[in-house]
């Protein structure tokens, strides 16, 4: 049987770049290229990733498209093999990955749990359908990229698709974060702006009926929470964490409230979950609530 675990936060494929075809190619193999992704996880995450100098952001950069496109189902079902991990959701990020992509890679691979995305190019009576479908069909929860999808958090349309699944009672998962995805030379239509935590400090507080996951905000446990005082209903996972960074989202929101995240394929399994075996050694019921029971029970397993 496999370890009860979870990675609540993860990627097939491509999310940056649309028509790519990455997640179902076979025999795809790690490229020759400097990966700065390589240093952050090998120092469990206490080394920067970004340094302020403009060629490291651009390393940065690169890797992480590397790695999107060497994320194919096999390779991400051999990370599954390799850590004996039970299960792993996936997060598309429309117009580059899609639920149906995610959908078939969980028809292929078991362990595969796939949440959806809202297609903000519709109007919101055709996107609630349309995400209504995606539940009867198998969507455990829905993933808001506000800066990839270039559509602020505060938008009407983003509420709209979040209704929808506080009905259902599924989670959403909110990306938090003002990162910068795309070299300086090309010409994408997003706002780094989008990802401030701010907002999403304004939507928590008109959403306190449903879970809301805060992506990659256990490393900023005390100002997440300070934002969101009085709402109850909020989560965050762990990617990106330090062993003491983990330690200190449990002591900050409670061990019920803290997700293992990881954000694959920027980072691999083994040094996530080595973190936080290291960060909770002695204590299993803290484990095992962040390994697994925490999110399993936010999407009825």
């Amino acid at each position: 049987m496999a370890r009860r675990i979870i990675d609540s936060h993860a990627h097939l494929g491509d999310i940056f770049h649309e028509n790519r075809n990455i997640s179902f190619k076979t025999n795809v193999r790690k490229g020759d290229y400097e990966d700065r992704f390589i240093e952050l996880e090998e120092s469990l995450f206490t080394k920067p990733l970004f340094t302020g100098d403009p060629r490291d952001l651009q390393l940065v950069i690169d890797g992480g498209q590397f790695r999107c496109w060497e994320a194919t189902l096999e390779n991400t079902s051999r990370q599954l093999d390799e850590c004996d991990m039970a299960g792993i959701v996936l997060l598309p990020v429309l117009p580059n990955t899609t639920f149906e992509e995610y959908l078939a890679a969980s028809k292929l691979d078991p362990r595969i749990i796939p949440f959806t995305a809202a297609d903000m190019t519709l109007s919101i009576d055709e996107m609630q359908e349309k995400l209504y479908r995606d539940i009867g069909r198998g969507a455990k929860g829905l993933k808001l990229h506000p800066i990839l999808q270039n559509v602020r958090l505060l938008d009407d349309r983003m509420h709209a698709a979040a209704d929808v699944f506080a009905r259902a009672d599924l989670p959403v998962v909110v990306h938090i974060g003002e990162g910068t995805y795309y070299s300086a030379d090309k010409t994408y239509p997003v706002n780094s702006k989008f990802g401030a935590m701010s907002d999403f400090f304004e939507f928590a507080k008109n959403r306190n009926n449903q879970v809301l996951i805060a992506a990659h905000c256990a490393a900023f446990a005390q100002p997440l929470m300070e934002g969101c005082k009085g709402i109850d209903n909020v989560y965050a996972d762990t990617s990106f964490c330090s062993v003491a960074a983990a330690r200190e989202a449990v002591k900050i929101m409670g061990a019920e409230r803290v997700l293992y995240g990881t954000d694959y394929p920027f980072v691999n399994e083994k040094f996530c979950i080595e973190v936080i075996e290291r960060a909770f050694e002695n204590d299993p019921v803290t484990k095992d609530k962040v390994f697994y029971a925490n999110i399993a029970k936010l999407i009825h397993l």
